[in-house]
């Protein structure tokens, strides 16, 4: 409650100041934000904007490629190097020892900044527009600090690309209509986080810290729990963060787009966390080669940007399988889509069935708790009443454990059905040749050639606002508010 009161009073002063200081007025309540946790690290954030700054400038200004490459790498490697040394300094030095034999060793222990992953991503991105000429340097460093800190992005992105916010944040668009789509925006996101993926946290957190204390049912519960928790919690802060960013006229890129209809590994990747799987096609998967090559090094091209996906969300080898996984899963799909509604529904499940499976990976706490989960899905399978009993208690741990049951799944269906609404919609689109456009009315391949609908003005109708409203505050769970996706 106190973020919200918080995005309240910076939504208010920020309509008051004059248009042309509201930039500062940004930079105050992102770095306030950003200080409300650990304010050292905010030194480390603002240190790396400025010398982001600073390379941009000398690598617009060089004409020589060679001269070039040099301002790009020293613009790049102080962002790596930092990077590296908070997040993965201690996996990598743990990992050999391991390896080798070795005990005793000590790490640094260093606490990992705040965002690191998602506003270095920023900064690469606009270290490396500038270097293909598709970007002017920002001659303004606050706006460039404003982009890299902005308030509503920096604990779980979107991570949103340079040529499209800079200019959003000279010019801001205040619309009413807009206005509105935010607000909306923001009590769906309250509804997932809140009411739907708090809710789950209970249930998952118990199965997971102790499978083998369970029935195999819970097992079962808990692997379909955590992707739909995953889910509304990620895509739920991606909401609030583009709600927010609406209510200030600087609208941003979609970063979920119905990912659970998808009918393939691949669909799915366009439509889920779009802002760092397009990042990653755009900056690995394409520079590597992309799909322009043999088909041996294609494959390599997407295993090598998926193992970086793993690897970007934590130091723990989990990611890095659960990455492998994926990478392996989109060398073997295919492009064709199914003809029939029927083969796209099995597509569909089936699409959802393996990424559930692969999920287990990325929560569990190691491969071997990964391994031993999966184990106990499959021994000692039974729906005998003893069993499901034993599988619905951990909800509150006392009687009241089957009507929060009930009351989850109503509003897990709930939102179902809201979203099978929209998929009809886009299907209906699609069936009738409309393209993808993106805010702007610009094709936007396929960050935006997904859930078109979504980029028009209305994202809940009043029945569904009203809906949504009511049930966050009469069932929403506010004591934890923490986001899934904030320790990445």
């Amino acid at each position: 409650m106190l973020t919200l009161c918080f995005l309240a009073a910076a939504l208010a002063v920020y309509y008051i100041i004059p248009a042309g200081k509201r930039w500062a007025w940004l930079l105050l309540c992102s770095y306030v934000f950003y200080m409300s946790v650990d304010p050292r690290m905010a030194l480390l954030l603002g240190g790396s904007s400025l010398w982001t700054w600073f390379a941009g400038l000398g690598l617009e200004r060089e004409t020589g490629e060679r001269r070039r490459r040099v301002w790009l790498w020293a613009g790049c490697a102080p962002l790596l190097g930092f990077l590296f040394l908070f997040k993965y300094l201690d996996f990598f030095v743990q990992s050999a020892a391991k390896l080798l034999g070795i005990t005793g060793v000590h790490t640094l222990g260093l606490v990992m900044p705040l965002g690191i992953s998602y506003y270095t991503f920023k900064l690469l991105s606009y270290l490396f527009e500038i270097k293909r000429g598709n970007l002017e340097a920002e001659r303004h460093p606050g706006y460039l600090l404003v982009y890299t800190s902005f308030f509503p992005q920096i604990l779980s992105g979107p991570i949103e690309r340079p040529g499209n916010m800079l200019p959003r944040l000279r010019s801001p668009r205040y619309e009413g209509e807009l206005f509105n789509r935010g607000l909306q925006r923001m009590i769906l996101g309250l509804f997932k986080k809140m009411v739907i993926a708090n809710r789950l946290a209970v249930y998952v957190d118990q199965i997971f810290a102790d499978p083998a204390g369970y029935p195999a049912l819970a097992a079962w519960m808990a692997a379909f729990f955590y992707s739909i928790q995953i889910y509304c919690d990620f895509s739920g802060y991606s909401d609030l963060a583009l709600g927010m960013s609406d209510c200030m006229g600087i609208p941003c890129r979609e970063n979920f787009s119905l990912p659970y209809f998808s009918a393939g590994i691949r669909e799915f990747w366009s439509r889920w966390h779009i802002s760092l799987s397009s990042w990653l096609r755009d900056y690995v998967y394409i520079p590597l080669g992309g799909s322009r090559c043999s088909r041996a090094r294609r494959n390599r091209n997407l295993m090598l940007t998926f193992l970086v996906s793993g690897l970007w969300h934590g130091d723990n080898w989990t990611f890095v399988l659960w990455g492998g996984l994926h990478g392996l899963w989109n060398m073997a799909g295919k492009k064709a889509k199914p003809d029939r509604a029927w083969k796209r529904l099995v597509s569909i499940l089936g699409t959802f069935a393996g990424v559930t499976l692969c999920w287990i990976f990325f929560r569990a706490e190691s491969v071997s708790r990964a391994f031993g989960f999966l184990k106990r899905m499959i021994t000692g399978f039974s729906l005998d009443f003893a069993s499901l009993q034993a599988a619905v208690l951990p909800f509150s741990g006392d009687n009241t454990c089957a009507a929060l049951l009930l009351t989850v799944c109503g509003c897990i269906l709930l939102l179902f059905v809201y979203e099978l609404q929209r998929h009809i919609r886009e299907r209906r689109k699609q069936d009738h040749g409309e393209e993808g456009r993106d805010k702007d009315g610009k094709r936007g391949g396929k960050e935006a050639a997904v859930g078109s609908d979504a980029a028009g003005l209305e994202i809940l109708t009043p029945a569904w606002t009203v809906i949504f409203l009511l049930t966050t505050i009469l069932l929403g769970v506010f004591g934890n508010s923490a986001f899934l996706y904030a320790q990445f």
